[in-house]
């Protein structure tokens, strides 16, 4: 199957040609004619699927080829986690949706507001953005959410995970009950389908591979070695794997910032980025590093930059 079975505009498929996509994805393949027909859905797809795609090509046809009577009000809203998953929806419907007139923003937080206040007033289709910002702009009457059409949750299992099901909850109150909700998530516990089942209706289950399953994309390994020879095993792998990009958690930030200069020791460039760390530091990294598609989007800056977070939703 190609993505001109799936029933898109050809503005979109123009835009999905220029990226050299010939064939739809699993989920895009089984998502994108659901959610073309209106119906909600309950989605599970892991990072590297193709997921988003999956709901941004059908969001940019159904805005563009149903009528608005919201004036300038926002008609679709995504919610993510992090700053950095928003960024790349943003991106995706900025790419796909060239030649529609189709309006977006990104928001979040740990930057400054008044832009974002601007780009709203402006008038926008499509907000993205994670629910403590969203929740600020609603707060001082920037954000109206009343004309809302579809409703996307973009990886809510780290929603929840991260806290946010009030922020949701108060989220979901304020758009109207008739609307189309996309819901994707990695895995399925019974926090995730308890919040699905109050917010979906009648929903299309749609899965890529069973529930609570690694993506195929990901190759897993167990490395059992003492707590004290951590450090030099993985230098050893960095080393003799000829790895160039690496992103690695530790439990706590002091953690974190001796391994980066144990790392640094043995010849290996590593920067230590936590919670306490100045978010200009990490984003004057990142604008100084070219992104790749990866499980995260980083890039060596030199022969090796090891990306060291205890709490990467912070950025």
């Amino acid at each position: 199957m190609s993505f001109e079975n799936l029933g898109l505009r050809p503005e979109i498929l123009t835009g999905v040609k220029f990226q050299g996509y010939i064939e739809p994805t699993p989920i895009q393949r089984k998502a994108i004619p659901v959610i073309i027909e209106g119906r909600d859905i309950l989605a599970g797809a892991q990072t590297g699927t193709g997921k988003t795609a999956a709901f941004t090509l059908p969001l940019l046809h159904i805005l563009s080829t149903q009528g608005h009577r919201g004036g300038h009000r926002p008609r679709a809203l995504v919610l993510t986690p992090t700053r950095e998953l928003a960024a790349q929806v943003g991106k995706s419907i900025e790419t796909y949706g060239q030649g529609l007139h189709i309006r977006s923003t990104v928001i979040f937080g740990g930057v400054g507001i008044n832009p974002q206040i601007k780009q709203l007033r402006r008038g926008v289709h499509i907000v993205i953005g994670t629910p403590g910002r969203l929740l600020d702009l609603i707060g001082q009457k920037v954000l109206d959410l009343s004309c809302i059409e579809v409703l996307i949750l973009d990886e809510a299992d780290r929603m929840l995970d991260m806290g946010f099901i009030h922020d949701i909850r108060k989220i979901i109150r304020m758009v109207p009950k008739k609307r189309q909700t996309l819901f994707f998530s990695a895995t399925y516990s019974k926090e995730i389908k308890a919040l699905a089942d109050t917010i979906l209706h009648k929903p299309k289950l749609v899965e890529v591979a069973g529930q609570n399953v690694a993506a195929e994309t990901v190759d897993q390994s167990v490395y059992l070695v003492p707590k004290s020879r951590k450090s030099e095993l993985l230098s050893h792998l960095i080393t003799e794997g000829d790895w160039n990009q690496v992103l690695v958690f530790t439990r706590t930030k002091h953690g974190a910032n001796r391994l980066a200069k144990q790392l640094g020791k043995n010849g290996i460039m590593a920067s230590a980025i936590t919670a306490t760390k100045a978010r200009r530091h990490g984003r004057l990294l990142w604008r100084n590093s070219r992104p790749v598609k990866c499980a995260f989007w980083w890039q060596r800056i030199s022969p090796l930059e090891a990306w060291i977070s205890i709490a990467f939703r912070t950025w």
